[in-house]
């Protein structure tokens, strides 16, 4: 299963699906990992960049980024 976003044929168009993770990073909720000791080895490393730095590249082309960092790249001129 995919981690970050699955892609559904809606339409006649392809559309990404927000799956878990994401879902709980952008709307602040709680993500439970039940079984996550029998995740694939390179499931590990996306699950602690979300969790530890509060950062993902997503397949649409957006990049979830902690509020704090957004707030200081803004406050840089970045945008």
């Amino acid at each position: 299963p995919e981690l970050k976003q699955r892609r559904e044929i809606v339409g006649g168009s392809m559309v990404f699906v927000d799956q878990p993770p994401v879902r709980a990073a952008v709307y602040g909720r709680v993500l439970v990992l039940e079984g996550v000791e029998k995740a694939e080895r390179n499931t590990l490393p996306l699950l602690n960049n979300l969790l530890e730095n509060r950062e993902m590249a997503l397949e649409d082309g957006r990049f979830l980024v902690a509020p704090a960092r957004y707030d200081a790249l803004i406050a840089d001129g970045a945008s």
